[in-house]
Parts: C-alpha cells; structure tokens; sequence
C-alpha cells in the first residue's frame, strides 16, 4: 500500500512522539497503540502513549514497557501526534489539545467512516482492526516485531475481529495474526484472559442488563439499557459494559441490537446488526456517530429514555427498508 510506505517515511522522519488513541479505548485501540509506541521506540523515538481513560483492567494480564497516560500529560513535549483507531478527531477526547498542539500529526485507522485527518494518514474500512493495519506499518518501519509487540497486536487483531469470527476478517486478518504468532506469543493463554475470563463485576451486570432486554413483536429488533443504578448494584466498572451489546445481537431472529448506557453527557449507543444492514450509515452516522457497517455507535445528549425515541424508529425504518429490498430481490 503506498500510503502505508508514506506513512512509515513519515514516522521515521520525526520524533518525541505522542500516540493517542480513542476515549475509552477498547483492546484494538490500546493495543495498536501501544504496539506501535513499541516499535517507534525500538526505532529510538522518544515515545508516549494518551489513552484517554487508561488501559481497561481487562488487560492487565498483558505488560507494557512504554509510558502511558490516560490524562494526555506525557513526561515531555510531544512534536509529532500518532493517532491511531480514532474514527473521528472528536473521539480523541482529553488528547484533543495536544494532538492539535503538535508540530507535525499522522492517523492510521480502520474505520470506513473516517473523514481522514492529520498530515499523513492511512485509513482502510476493509481491515478488521486497527492492529492488522499497525504489524503491516511496523514491517514496513523496518522494526522486527518483539512478543510483546506481538501479545498487544494479538489482543488488537482477535478483539476487534469478534475472535476472527466477524465478517470482516478477511486473509490479510489471518496472516497479521500469523505473524504474532510467529513473534512468539502465547495464544492458550491471551484468549482464556480474553473470552474465558472475567471480573465478578461484569458476570453480574451482564445479568441485569440481559434480565432487562425488551424487543419488537417481530422479535428482529431488541434492546436494552445500562443504567448507573446497574453499575452500582453489580460493582461493576464502566469498562464492564464492553461487547454486552452482542448478547443481544445472538438471539434467533435478531438483526438489529441497541444497547444505550446512561453517562453523565448523555446516552451512549452501542449498535451491532447482522450483514447486510448497516447501522453506522442507517443510524449512527445521521445522529452524529461513526463506526462499521454491523458495529457503530454514537451519543446522544440527552437521557435515556428520550434518546432511544431516537433511535429505535430509526433501526425500524432501516429493517423495513431492508425487508422491502430483500423483497423485492
């Protein structure tokens, strides 16, 4: 890919990196992140991360030898902004600042919504995550990927790809993975921490938000509600609510799930479809949000209740479109 060769020229050419990803970042942003952090390091960069919120506790169990920061306050003056998985320049969150503070500023991402921002920048809609996109700019950096490059790109590539089960894994999916595993990673023990494990918190949300479910007669459509009532009866963390929404998309018969979690600016969506609607362009983009095709999101400033009179009509209209298109197929 050529922008890929012009990107890497980019980042050999400048220094005291800050590589930001997207408000709270999930497994592809913090691992693509940090992932390349590594490898702009072993470049002799001097490099921070900005995670706005921090690395999810999820994670853990994986190690990182770069300087983070979840506030955008490195330990030094950032002349060049990275961002990376960031569908838009608003998700940037508390790093908005600086990134636009920086002398020079690139973007790498995998979102087809993405407008493109930034000096340089590489977006491809057609990868199943950010991380798959990151080990083919790490090769063409020239920089040998180390485990623990591998380990954050794996987390990358697997979460963001539903585990390679998703319908946009494709070849250039697997091979990035091969060469993780390549780089020596231990893949029994990444995905038990991943899909076999998790926190007391979460086990018990997962079962107040799924009690709550309701769905359309039709039984295509249903949705659920995060409240912070739920999150204080389960001891649970906001990171908890991640990917609750796909339990909802994995009932027979469902093709379109809305999960809206109550925050203190509002109500944020999380959107999940089965192909071929597209609940970013039928949804989420016309209320201001971004996101794939069969995974999107968006928020909305007002509460909940007000807010999913919002969008359920609009995920109605889009199944009626679809029923009628397939109809008349």
């Amino acid at each position: 890919m050529p922008r890929m060769t012009e990107l890497a020229n980019f980042l050999k050419n400048h220094d005291d990196y800050a590589v930001f990803g997207h408000v709270n970042p999930d497994g592809d942003a913090a691992g693509s992140c940090i992932a390349l952090a590594l490898a702009l390091q072993a470049l002799g960069k001097r490099v921070a991360v900005c995670l706005p919120g921090g690395v999810a506790r999820m994670y853990d169990f994986s190690a990182r030898s770069v300087e983070i920061t979840p506030d955008a306050r490195p330990s030094f003056r950032p002349k060049t902004g990275f961002s990376v998985d960031v569908s838009e320049i608003e998700r940037l969150g508390n790093g908005r600042a600086l990134f636009d503070s920086c002398a020079h500023t690139a973007m790498l991402d995998h979102h087809a919504t993405n407008p493109g921002f930034g000096e340089v920048y590489v977006v491809d809609g057609d990868a199943a995550a950010s991380g798959e996109l990151a080990v083919e700019l790490i090769a063409e950096l020239g920089v040998a990927l180390s485990e623990e490059m591998a380990r954050w790109l794996y987390i990358a590539i697997s979460t963001d790809s539903g585990n390679f089960g998703y319908s946009s894994t494709r070849p250039e999916t697997m091979e990035a993975a091969a060469a993780c595993l390549r780089a020596g990673i231990d893949v029994d023990f990444i995905t038990r921490e991943l899909y076999r494990t998790r926190s007391e918190g979460r086990t018990r949300l997962m079962g107040l938000v799924l009690s709550a479910l309701e769905m359309d007669e039709d039984k295509r459509l249903c949705w659920s509600r995060v409240t912070g009532e739920m999150f204080a009866r389960a001891h649970a963390l906001r990171e908890d609510n991640e990917d609750i929404v796909n339990y909802l998309l994995e009932i027979r018969g469902v093709r379109c799930a809305v999960l809206a979690e109550e925050r203190d600016a509002g109500t944020k969506f999380s959107l999940r479809s089965k192909p071929p609607l597209d609940v970013a362009s039928e949804i989420a983009v016309p209320l201001g949000g971004g996101g794939h095709a069969c995974a999107a999101g968006l928020l909305l400033e007002t509460g909940v209740d007000e807010a999913l009179e919002k969008v359920l009509p609009m995920a109605r209209a889009a199944l009626d479109r679809l029923e009628r298109a397939e109809g008349n197929a």
